[in-house]
Formats: structure tokens, C-alpha cells, sequence
């Protein structure tokens, strides 16, 4: 089993055939190996690493002295059935952390992560022997407290430990541990901690499991929390900003249009010199005041007083608007604002997941308008991206399809290039159907009775020299006849039934 950051190994014990879960954690700061009791609801996903493997015994368990490296020996049986004999190799590195099989002259089989290498990292690849990262001094032998893991540096202060005692431990697996509290905290450590309560423990492992278990569910907790809060803080401040512009428009003066009007009729005598356009007149409000009158080039004042009354309507009906905008507004950041705050209250993982469902179909929403291109699904699984306008047509062919996709277009007719990503697999007469469809939708010629549409390998397009964008050249094309079918649309969401019906 096996989600993002988290592997399950399930299995038996050799001699009493109990049940058991090795869980391995791959987060950065909570990276480890244990045994789990917990009941595991991740879907059941293989990593491609134990394709090869499939079911495998572990024969031995060993570690470097001090490093964050477990080596499990392992057997497991070819294709022919014949026993295999290698070595998985967990290294808990921080945001390094990998996984890797080997055989048994320590040639990397597969790996979980794969980073090349580069002046920080070493190459993980297949078929290269395994290199282990860089080893940590071993204090036991510089006797050197610089050298000591970080856990253990506190205990060279105090005046009962020796390094003899402490490497005799060591090296025989012979560490104490104790179970800690203070202040509702705890932890597990090999030594008591000053201000802690701590009881010696025998076998740490589920005290461990329960102590990581509880860690792992206040870190979902709060991760949750942050999504909510997050998301009805953007929501809160969209809302202001949108109703402080509500709130300006609504201060709009229509008044003012409407006397610019009155005044170019009032004076409008004084443009009958064509050599003078602009004059600067009393404000009929308040005579004080003194109001510019230009007059635009063809223009007559009558035309200006008429563009000033349409503009005096058009200011009307948008400070009524924004008054009414400001009304809705303010009443949805009040529940916002509330909502925030009730994101900020202590709650239980179940209430936090049920309101994050309640606001995803709004969230997904706004995702999918930010998306590029439209997407689809074919009848096979397969993913179908169509461009919007000739700058996503090239982006979708040129940089985003891979060589193997298969790409389609209608036949000498502008329109929509269309991308089915099937890599390298042979998909069926409904999938090409389906993307071949949704080229015909979206071109110019969706209303005729039979359309043309080329598809070809990715590979086999390329940009026209010197052309616009979206103007591509393509080779090796296989051409079907297709007549639009309203209901494959409607099941692929290209359609609703009004406009299915109209094709």
C-alpha cells in the first residue's frame, strides 16, 4: 500500500505467522521505519520499485553505525521461479529520503527517486552500482561530542554518562528508552530529560507508533486548517476589495454629465467661430465654479450635449447598481468574516474535511476557468486537451504533448488543435472517435454533415517556418470521416442537451 509520502509493507511473521505492518514515512522532518498497529486506509498502489518483486521475504536487518540507512536483506523469485537474493536499502536523508533494490552485488535494480547527478546529489539510476551518500563521523571512534547525533549531545553533559558505556550500547542495539511527558508533551528519548517525567520502556515500538500516529494526525489537522482558514482569508479579502470599488462607484456624481449637457446647449453660440474649441464657462451649480468646454474634432455642441445625456443614463444605472453591489457585498464579507473565524477554532479532523468538501466544488470551479485549454476525457480514460485560440494551440502541440500523443486537427480547416495523451499505448476506435469529435466541435465547419480529420503522431508535427502562431506542417496522418453525434458530446461535457440538440 502507498500514498504520496507514505509505504506499507504487509505481511507475516515467519514463526508465529502474526500479522504484520511496516510503515515507511518519507516526509521530511518525520521520515522513519516501524512497525504500525494502526489500521491503514490509503488506496493500494504498487510502487514501480516492487513491480519486479512482488511477493518477497526479509531475511536480515542491519544499519551503519549512526547512519539513517536500513539495509533489508531480501529474497524474492523470478519469472522462472528461481530465488533471488538482494538488498532493499531505505535511506531516511532528510528530503533525500529514498528507496532502492538492489541485487546482490549492490547494482541498483530501481529506485523510488531518481535524481541526476549533479554537484549536490549522486546519480540513482538502474544498472549503476549502489553509492552510498556521504557517512557521519563516528563518534565512538574520534570521541568527539561534535560528532554525536543531536539526541545524544545532551547526554555528554551529564556527569554519570561515559563514552565507553555509551558505544558498548551502541554497537550491541543495548540503548535504554524512556517515555517522556511534560505539559502535556511527549516524546521518546534514550535518557531522562530534566523537568520530564520518564519511565523506562522495554520495547518502544508501540509507544512509538502511537506517539507518530498521534503527530501525523495534529499535522493533518493543522494542514486542514490552513486550507480552510486560507481559503475564506482570500475570500474575505477579495470581498473587501471588491466592495471598497462598489463603494466608489456608488460616490459617482451623474449630475455632473448632465450639466456639461445643459451647459453645451446653454453656450453652444460660442462655437460658432470654427478657429475656437474650447471655452471655459460658469458652472450652473454653483456660478463660482468654472466648467471646460471642448469640442471634439466633427463634433457639434448639440452632439455634445446629446454623447453628455447618454452618459448622465449610463451613471445612473451604475451607481444604482453599485449601491445594490454594495449591499450584497458587505452582507457576503460579514459571513465570510464569520467563517474565517470560525476556520481559526479548535475542531475535529471529520468537521474540518466536511467543510472543505462543502467549498471544493466552488474551489474546483475557479481552478478549471484558471486552467489552460479545455480537457476532457476520452471513453478509454485517456485525457483529451483541446485549445482555446491559436496561442494554446501552440503551446499545447509544441510544448506540452508528448512525441507519442496523438494529435488531431480537421482536414484544410481552421479550428481547434486537439491532443490525446495515450504516450505509447494504442488506444481504441472510441478514444480517437471521441478526440476526433471534439476536433469537428470546435472548427468552423461543426455544422456539416461529414467532416475530414487528420491525426497523426506528435512527433510528426512541426511548427510552420516564419508562420503565425498555431500554423503547423505534419506528415505520416491517418484520416476518419466523422459525422457529429450530439450524444458523445453530451457524454464527453462538451455539450448541454439545448446545444447537442442544435448540431
Amino acid at each position: 500500500m502507498a500514498d504520496k509520502s507514505r509505504l506499507a509493507l504487509q505481511g507475516w511473521h515467519p514463526a508465529t505467522r502474526q500479522k504484520l505492518s511496516i510503515l515507511i514515512v518519507l516526509e521530511t522532518g518525520l521520515a522513519r521505519i516501524h512497525e504500525t498497529r494502526h489500521p491503514l486506509a490509503w488506496p493500494k498502489a504498487l510502487q514501480p520499485i516492487f513491480t519486479r518483486l512482488g511477493a518477497f521475504t526479509i531475511d536480515q536487518v542491519f544499519t551503519p553505525s549512526l547512519d539513517r540507512i536500513l539495509w533489508l536483506g531480501i529474497t524474492w523469485r523470478d519469472d522462472w521461479g528461481t530465488a533471488v537474493h538482494g538488498f532493499m536499502v531505505i535511506e531516511l536523508t532528510g528530503r533525500l529520503t529514498n528507496i532502492m533494490v538492489l541485487n546482490q552485488d549492490h547494482i541498483i535494480l530501481g529506485a523510488l527517486r531518481r535524481p541526476s547527478a549533479n554537484a549536490n546529489s549522486r546519480s540513482i539510476q538502474p544498472g549503476q552500482p549502489y553509492t552510498p551518500p556521504p557517512a557521519f563521523a563516528n563518534p565512538c571512534i574520534t570521541h568527539t561530542v561534535k560528532d554525536l547525533p543531536p539526541a545524544a549531545k545532551d547526554l555528554a553533559t551529564l556527569p554519570e554518562w561515559s563514552w565507553d558505556t555509551f558505544c558498548n550500547d551502541l554497537n550491541s542495539y543495548r540503548l535504554p528508552f524512556y517515555h517522556l511527558r511534560h505539559e502535556g508533551h511527549e516524546d521518546v528519548w534514550i535518557a531522562p530529560r530534566p523537568g520530564w517525567e520518564a519511565s523506562p520502556i522495554p520495547d518502544p515500538d508501540a509507544i512509538l507508533d502511537e506517539l507518530f500516529w498521534r503527530v501525523d494526525r495534529e499535522r493533518r489537522i493543522a494542514n486542514l486548517q490552513q486550507q480552510l482558514v486560507s481559503h475564506w482569508k482570500d475570500r474575505y479579502n477579495h470581498l473587501s476589495a471588491k466592495l471598497a470599488e462598489a463603494e466608489n462607484g456608488a460616490r459617482e456624481n451623474p449630475e455632473t454629465y448632465k450639466e456639461q449637457g445643459d451647459l453645451w446647449y446653454a453656450y453652444q453660440y460660442l462655437f460658432q467661430d470654427p478657429h475656437v474649441q474650447e471655452y471655459h464657462v460658469p458652472s450652473l451649480s454653483n456660478p463660482s465654479q468654472t466648467i471646460t468646454l471642448t469640442l471634439q474634432e466633427g463634433k457639434t455642441p448639440p452632439q455634445m450635449a446629446d454623447a453628455c445625456y447618454r452618459a448622465y443614463k449610463k451613471s445612473k444605472h451604475r451607481v444604482a447598481a453599485n449601491q445594490r453591489l454594495v449591499t450584497v457585498l458587505s452582507e457576503e464579507r460579514t459571513a465570510a468574516k464569520a467563517a474565517w473565524d470560525d476556520a481559526l477554532a479548535p475542531q475535529s479532523e471529520e468537521e474540518l474535511r466536511k467543510k472543505l468538501a462543502d467549498i471544493a466544488p466552488r474551489m474546483r470551479h475557479r481552478v478549471q476557468n484558471a486552467q489552460q485549454f479545455r480537457r476532457f476525457t476520452s471513453q478509454g480514460g485517456y485525457d483529451i486537451w483541446v485549445g482555446r485560440s491559436r496561442e494554446e494551440n501552440q503551446e499545447l502541440t509544441i510544448r506540452r504533448a508528448r512525441p507519442d500523443d496523438l494529435w488531431f486537427h480537421v482536414k484544410q480547416s481552421p479550428g481547434s488543435h486537439v491532443v490525446l495523451f495515450c504516450g505509447k499505448a494504442n488506444p481504441s476506435l472510441e478514444d480517437l472517435l471521441d478526440a476526433a469529435q471534439l476536433a469537428v466541435y470546435y472548427s468552423p465547419v461543426k455544422h456539416s454533415s461529414t467532416v475530414a480529420v487528420d491525426y497523426t503522431r506528435r512527433k510528426f508535427v512541426r511548427k510552420r517556418p516564419h508562420a503565425e502562431a498555431g500554423q503547423v506542417l505534419y506528415e505520416r496522418e491517418k484520416t476518419l470521416y466523422i459525422t457529429p453525434e450530439p450524444d458523445r458530446l453530451r457524454r464527453l461535457g462538451a455539450t448541454s442537451d439545448k446545444l447537442a440538440t442544435d448540431i
